[in-house]
């Protein structure tokens, strides 16, 4: 017999609780042991805040893996040496022989740390080593070890229809409205700001211009280039990241106020004035221009109209390969996603046209410290992203379209 703890850490997606769910239904039907789940993340599995989820069962009007948010409650914090004795004696009070972390770069490095530590503190239950699994998860898809990270392609998707949608209201207004900043998530990486092409039925239509953390921004080329695409288009859109910074290094947001941090250390760009209502007032005071400021905030991880049944797909398929992998003994490892054209995957967790994903053990060692950014041949600077991208991301949004559209002004 083995028991079991599971938890969710980082901020929430639209399929976070599909990798949950697919946890506990594998778990339950092995029949192993008792799971629980911890609330809040790093803080419940230290302070021992449970829920026992043995008997948990879906509700048949809710089902949980299509519930956005993060059922067990989630969090920024991190898991330090100092934690580590209390997390390790809550383990050992329930026999707890796995644990299973949902999330993103910093859980990913609590799993580790938790599974290092275990080790050498000599850590058993019913005479075997802890067993620690990592599910990936983050909208930012800045996650190594994974061709996706689940939570990315429905934010993608959300982000495409959407800036596709204010294109139109925007062109609509064309002579009275003259430029929209829309801000979207994306702290280190642009993997969400790159998706908003997507919404592009041809190369002229908006986004206009793209900011992403992986090119500082040069103020004055971009208000040039804003000015030209007005003239031009009589509009111009730009998707910016919460993360563009400028040539000096600064973050965007912190020009408008400094920023606070959260329990992980990091600071938290949505707290902030925001990257919008800074270029704002750059298009205003500089150009003379009226300037829109949209911040999506959180509708772009939580909107479950528009997720990805991809994304859906693999997010549980994660799930159930973490308790597939821990009953048969691995540690220290995340479940990462592996993408193929040719012959299924053995354990194949969705499919879109002809491409595959499987599931496959990865070691926390060789990801652990390494943030995936946006790869440098998909760029095209100083304010776009090259079409190439868009190769990569179609299937995960489940060949996403933007749909055929009449001006008749």
């Amino acid at each position: 017999m083995m028991n079991a703890l599971v938890l969710q850490t980082g901020g929430p997606t639209a399929v976070f609780n599909a990798s949950l769910g697919g946890v506990i239904e594998t778990w339950q039907r092995a029949g192993v042991g008792r799971l629980w789940g911890a609330r809040r993340g790093l803080k419940g599995l230290v302070g021992g805040e449970w829920v026992e989820l043995t008997q948990y069962h879906d509700r048949p009007e809710a089902p949980l893996a299509s519930q956005p948010g993060a059922a067990l409650g989630a969090g920024r914090d991190r898991l330090s040496d100092e934690d580590l004795p209390a997390a390790l004696d809550g383990l050992a009070r329930w026999g707890i022989g796995a644990v299973f972390i949902l999330g993103g770069n910093g859980s990913m490095a609590a799993a580790h740390r938790l599974a290092e530590g275990a080790r050498a503190a000599g850590y058993q239950a019913n005479g075997q080593p802890l067993r620690v699994v990592g599910v990936p998860k983050t909208v930012d898809n800045d996650l190594a070890g994974t061709d996706f990270a689940p939570g990315f392609p429905s934010a993608a998707r959300c982000l495409a229809q959407t800036v596709l949608d204010i294109g139109l209201d925007l062109r609509s207004m064309a002579g009275f409205d003259q430029v929209a900043v829309v801000e979207v998530m994306g702290r280190h990486a642009g993997w969400l700001a790159a998706a908003t092409a997507l919404a592009r039925a041809n190369p002229a239509h908006p986004p206009h211009l793209i900011l992403m953390p992986e090119i500082p921004l040069d103020e004055n080329a971009w208000l040039a280039a804003v000015q030209s695409q007005v003239e031009q288009g009589g509009v111009c859109l730009v998707a910016a990241s919460e993360g563009v910074r400028d040539l000096a290094g600064n973050f965007l947001t912190e020009k408008g106020g400094s920023l606070q941090r959260d329990g992980s250390g990091q600071r938290m760009l949505g707290f902030g004035a925001g990257v919008a209502s800074y270029l704002a007032r750059l298009v205003g005071e500089r150009l003379g221009l009226r300037c829109r400021q949209m911040r999506l905030d959180t509708v772009q991880r939580s909107s479950r109209t528009l997720v990805s049944a991809v994304d859906r797909a693999c997010a549980f398929a994660a799930g159930e390969a973490a308790v597939q992998v821990a009953l048969a003994g691995q540690s220290d490892i995340m479940m990462g996603l592996v993408r193929s054209t040719g012959e299924p995957h053995a354990a194949r967790a969705a499919q879109q046209g002809s491409i595959q994903w499987g599931v496959a053990p990865v070691s926390l060692r060789e990801i652990v410290g390494h943030e995936r950014c946006f790869p440098a041949e998909w760029l095209a600077p100083p304010f776009d992203i090259a079409p190439t991208y868009l190769d990569y991301l179609r299937p995960l949004v489940d060949g996403w379209q933007p749909d055929g559209f009449d001006l008749l002004s």
